[in-house]
């Protein structure tokens, strides 16, 4: 179902009820500020005053907004028109959000011979120029950097084609060399010193959320929002979506995980499980990052070599080790322990592209397998002699919670009454 724009949908506990919110972004804010954020049960109306705000908006830009200083036909205009456009603000994640605002900042200000990229007239920007400008990219900062930028502009160039804002869409042209993918892998002796430096230094929530990445082989962003109700203590699996790709997930958790979870423990189903310890409250991602490079420094954690990859100088570029790097880590150590391809995307989200349905329950059995035969091959993160005292301590946590009772059985084939 087509989502209408500036519309979301909340449900209100209280009676089980849903209502819809119309909320104006700061770009219709901005042409329209007597636009006021209201509420009605009325799905119709809602999507009728989204797709009528739409509408106005996309006439204020054709006539050009009067306190643009680059004009109405300008690049920064139709990028300022695409940040206001619903598929920037509701269809990306925050991460991508942010990234995409990261590398437009650094492209308005561009000179490329001519003039600041961002005060260009859209329709002096033809094939020649869109090159020189991706290989002023590459010598500014790097082959990557450049791509990226092309990938952003060429999202952006593709709506302003279908708004006739500009006559095609050059930079599809743009023939970029694919690079190698990144596949830095963390060692195991690291991801438990990190846990363990993290632990010693107020920072366990960090710990949980490495062991969370490793383990569950997820992104940083999907485990920082991970709540008390995703997990089924009944089952020991845990249900959530990922942020990125909207993917149902139902995944077994590893021992490891268990025995971390006891740390962290609240008496609320809502409760984020790792919480910033500074606030109290989850972690976003620029606290989440600056944790982790500050705890990443403590630990002396290795810099390493970045594959096809180099310096201005002609150097072989090394980078820091980077807490996404843990989902590749946990996927290729699932590999080695002789998971199938179907197992694996159980554990990391990833789709065939032939099949049309996902069930929910078959990712659990899947997930089950995987976590299984990791288990066969090494201990992950439990040293010699850790037991399962801390899936008894969850088990009973769970079961004071969500009132849950019952008998669950573990991977290793301890049941556990809850």
């Amino acid at each position: 179902m087509i989502k209408a724009p500036y519309v979301r949908p909340r449900k209100i506990k209280s009676n089980d009820t849903i209502v819809y919110d119309l909320r104006p972004t700061d770009e219709l804010l901005k042409a329209f500020p007597e636009l006021k954020r209201q509420s009605t049960p009325d799905k119709k109306y809602a999507n009728s005053i989204g797709y009528e705000w739409k509408r106005k908006l996309e006439e204020w830009w054709k006539k050009g907004p009067s306190d643009n200083k680059y004009g109405p036909n300008t690049v920064n205009s139709m990028i300022d028109y695409y940040k206001g456009s619903m598929a920037f603000q509701e269809n990306l994640t925050d991460s991508s959000r942010r990234s995409y605002l990261h590398h437009l900042d650094y492209l308005m200000k561009t000179n490329v011979g001519r003039k600041e990229f961002g005060a260009m007239d859209v329709d002096d920007v033809d094939y020649d120029f869109a090159e020189l400008l991706w290989l002023h990219v590459q010598e500014d900062i790097s082959m990557h950097k450049a791509n990226h930028c092309i990938k952003v502009l060429k999202i952006i160039w593709k709506r302003g084609l279908i708004s006739r804002r500009v006559k095609s869409n050059i930079f599809r042209e743009i023939k970029m060399p694919k690079l190698d993918a990144r596949t830095v892998m963390w060692s195991l002796e690291d991801i438990r010193g990190m846990i363990d430096y993290c632990d010693a230094n107020g920072h366990s929530s960090m710990g949980t959320i490495i062991t969370m990445c490793f383990e569950f082989c997820q992104r940083p962003g999907d485990i920082r929002k991970f709540q008390w109700s995703h997990i089924n203590g009944r089952t020991g699996v845990s249900n959530f979506i990922q942020q990125k790709t909207k993917k149902d997930m139902a995944i077994a958790m590893s021992n490891a995980v268990q025995q971390r979870l006891h740390l962290h423990l609240k008496r609320n189903t809502d409760d984020f499980i790792c919480a910033y310890e500074n606030t109290g409250r989850p972690y976003t991602q620029d606290s989440a990052n600056k944790i982790f490079r500050k705890m990443a420094k403590g630990y002396g954690l290795p810099e390493v070599l970045i594959k096809g990859q180099f310096n201005k100088d002609g150097t072989q570029k090394y980078s820091t080790t980077w807490l996404s790097d843990l989902r590749r880590t946990g996927a290729t150590h699932a590999a080695r322990a002789g998971c199938t391809d179907r197992e694996l995307m159980s554990l990391t989200g990833h789709r065939d592209p032939q099949m049309l349905v996902v069930y929910a329950i078959e990712g659990e059995i899947e997930s089950t397998h995987a976590q299984a035969k990791r288990s066969k091959y090494d201990s992950g993160l439990l040293r010699e002699g850790e037991l399962f005292a801390s899936q008894q301590k969850l088990m009973a946590h769970t079961a004071n919670v969500d009132g849950l009772s019952g008998e669950w059985e573990t991977q290793s084939g301890f049941k556990i009454n809850a």
